[in-house]
């Protein structure tokens, strides 16, 4: 069966549409009936599927008014008219022109150009016709030009008529219009139906009001929800159905109500309320009600996912051990800082427990509860950081997974990513990060859309960034996106009187995590650590802590285990600056960097302390001399 049905009132026109068929190749079941007899034919077509009914002139008034379906009228034109009217000419001058008023309008302008009397018979219902031709024959009419009941009535009274018959341009238009209204219609059925399934299968309930307040659709969430049988509210004021929902206030205010509470029974649902508005008219209201132990489900999932993927802080300021006022300042500071959302730098050495205070300042943070995402900068290949970094897109290269990939900051969307030792990013990625920065949007790698991202950056490092700005391997732009606020954490050796504490806590963790009873730290096995300089800080003091746990479990620790671990004590003065001074000024300045260097090691942070120098200086003193083809600093 076609999706078009064609109700031809007369013979000629379904032999005519038949060959405009067969031009267009197109698929019209054409069938014959004229008014009462084409409903009824309409009818037929309809139920064995026609979405669309394509007729003429009254037959297709009288099929729009009876048939549940679409109706394309074959227009009459004034050419169709004309040449009828031409023809009935010959046959008399005295003409009248019967039909209904879709077809016959208009015609009586036609005389002066045909120089015939013309008279309009409006027809209005087929059982009608023949007492108006009856009434034009006693006006003297001498023919009749119409349609087929028209027609066919005058012949019955013996007056002669002419059938205005419709052309093929007509016919092929109709058909391409009924064409556009069916394909219309199964895109707006699609479309109900895809609404009806959101409704249906939401988990959300929602309820709608009209203009006047009544309750015009309760979805299946709904009934479920807030108790209500859709049949019985349907139709009802929203204000007697659901009195503590602000249906009614809202649809008048035009102001929506998010995120309310509600009681429904003995269930406790959030609630939403917007307007419904049209152009500037408020038409009516809709609310949307979800179960709040259903929430916090969803919410439980969420946070347990999060938590296999590993992307959640762990720690918190409580859990760093300390005693030291160093440490208190840089924990205010670090907390302070959490309370804002801009991008921070975390320095310090190797070990001393950047990550650890990055997870805290999330957790203390507005976006707590949002993901936290690390990655280490230096522990994965430049190639493959910056696709773990954006993501890529499928076929963005040889091995790229199907469907692609998110990267860390999608992962990190609304949370915070944590960029551990941040120097070691090549200019590349660092041009790429500084766009992110700036854009607050990444695309990924082999793709063409920009994707909007929230994320709060913290970075950290144990290189010195001013150092490598001014070698120029690190932007200088990006040093300064980054160093919004800035954390320096002090390296172990720096806070000694926290050792026993970081011991004690340690032994308890090593200790649970293994599985052994805790060794015993003697006074002067605690004394010998706190002489130790600590280059690997906290991470260092743990893997001791881990190793003494094994080696001396339940068992007191003795000298000769640390002298094992971390060599004979050293007990040398801290060599003086000796120093013969001569030549010029710049080579006076050249010779004190230059022993100061040695002594301290090539430590160019104690050797800025130790002269007052800032980096910047220092780097700057360095490079010149370099530059200039002076050696005079050793490790320049």
């Amino acid at each position: 069966m076609s999706h078009l049905g064609l109700v031809a009132p007369y013979a000629g026109l379904a032999a005519l549409a038949r060959q405009v068929c067969a031009e267009l190749g197109e698929d019209v079941t054409i069938t014959i009936g004229d008014l009462a007899e084409g409903v009824k034919v309409a009818r037929e077509l309809a139920a064995r599927g026609a979405e669309v009914i394509i007729s003429r002139g009254g037959t297709a008034t009288l099929i729009s008014r009876h048939v549940e379906v679409p109706v394309v009228e074959i227009a009459v034109s004034a050419f169709d008219l004309v040449r009828a009217l031409a023809e009935a000419r010959e046959l008399g001058r005295y003409i009248g022109v019967a039909g209904f008023r879709n077809v016959i309008y208009g015609t009586k302008s036609l005389e002066s150009v045909l120089g015939v009397h013309i008279e309009e018979l409006i027809i209005e219902a087929e059982e009608g016709a023949a007492g108006i031709i009856a009434e034009g024959k006693a006006m003297g009419l001498e023919v009749i030009v119409g349609d087929a009941v028209s027609v066919r009535s005058a012949r019955e009274l013996g007056l002669q008529a002419i059938l205005v018959t419709s052309g093929k341009e007509a016919i092929n238009q109709a058909i391409r219009e009924a064409r556009e209204v069916a394909l219309v219609r199964r895109r707006e059925r699609a479309r109900a139906e895809q609404f009806k399934a959101i409704l249906d299968f939401a988990y959300e309930g929602i309820v709608a009001t009209d203009q006047e307040g009544r309750i015009t659709l309760v979805n299946p969430a709904a009934e479920k929800i807030l108790g209500l049988t859709a049949s019985r509210v349907v139709g009802r004021p929203a204000r007697e159905v659901l009195p503590g929902v602000p249906l009614d206030q809202v649809r008048k205010s035009g102001q929506k109500r998010l995120g309310e509470l509600h009681r429904a029974g003995n269930t406790l649902v959030a609630e939403n309320v917007v307007p419904v508005i049209t152009g500037r008219e408020i038409v009516g209201a809709v609310a949307t009600f979800q179960d709040v132990s259903h929430l916090q489900a969803v919410e439980t999932r969420a946070r347990q996912e999060l938590y296999l993927k590993g992307h959640v802080a762990q720690f918190t300021f409580d859990d760093i051990v300390t005693c030291s006022p160093v440490m208190a300042r840089v924990i205010e500071r670090a907390r302070q800082f959490a309370a804002a959302d801009a991008t921070i730098l975390i320095t310090g050495e190797t070990g001393s427990g950047k990550e650890m205070v990055a997870q805290s300042i999330h957790n203390a943070s507005q976006r707590r509860e949002g993901p936290f995402v690390a990655v280490n900068c230096a522990a994965v290949p430049e190639n493959l950081l910056e696709s773990e970094l954006f993501g890529y897109e499928e076929g963005a290269f040889t091995g790229a997974r199907k469907g692609g990939k998110k990267g860390l900051f999608e992962l990190a969307h609304r949370g915070t990513l944590f960029l551990d030792e941040i120097g070691e990013l090549s200019l590349n990625l660092q041009a790429r990060l500084l766009r992110v920065l700036q854009q607050k949007a990444i695309m990924r790698v082999g793709g063409d859309r920009v994707l909007p991202v929230d994320v709060r950056i913290i970075a950290a490092t144990h290189r010195d960034l001013e150092e490598a700005v001014a070698r120029e391997t690190f932007r200088r732009d990006l040093y300064y996106r980054l160093n919004v606020l800035h954390i320096k954490l002090p390296p172990l050796r720096e806070r000694l009187e926290d050792l026993p504490l970081l011991i004690k806590a340690l032994v308890e963790k090593v200790s649970r995590r293994s599985g052994r009873l805790p060794p015993l730290f003697s006074e002067d096995v605690i004394a010998r650590l706190q002489a130790y300089d600590w280059p690997g800080n906290v991470r260092e003091l743990e893997n001791i802590i881990e190793r003494l746990v094994v080696l001396r479990s339940g068992q007191e620790v003795e000298p000769a285990d640390l002298e094992e671990i971390l060599g004979p004590v050293e007990n040398k003065p801290e060599p003086g600056l000796q120093l013969v001074l001569r030549g010029t000024l710049e080579e006076m300045e050249a010779e004190i960097i230059r022993r100061t260097l040695a002594l301290t090691n090539n430590n160019k942070d104690e050797t800025c302390r130790r002269l007052g120098l800032s980096k910047t200086t220092l780097w700057r003193r360095l490079k010149s001399w370099q530059e200039g083809g002076h050696r005079r600093v050793s490790g320049s």
